[in-house]
């Protein structure tokens, strides 16, 4: 393995430890912010709504925020 091996081996671990990290990382939303977001969402859907009152990391927030954009 040579240095570049290496370098892509830290890389990877190092990314990996970050999106671990990400997908770890508590809710720390409101019990009021909670609800807003499940009134905003019950247009979509009783079930879109009732998911929005589960503990959600970051990235499923993100994911809300980008199809909320494309919409």
């Amino acid at each position: 393995m040579g240095k570049n091996g290496i370098y892509m081996l830290c890389g990877a671990a190092l990314l990996a430890i970050v999106v671990i990290f990400l997908l770890n990382m508590p809710d720390k939303r409101s019990g009021p912010e909670r609800v807003g977001d499940a009134v905003e969402a019950m247009p979509q859907g009783v079930d879109k709504a009732g998911d929005k009152l589960k503990d959600r990391n970051p990235v499923e927030k993100a994911g809300d925020a980008i199809e909320k954009k494309t919409n």
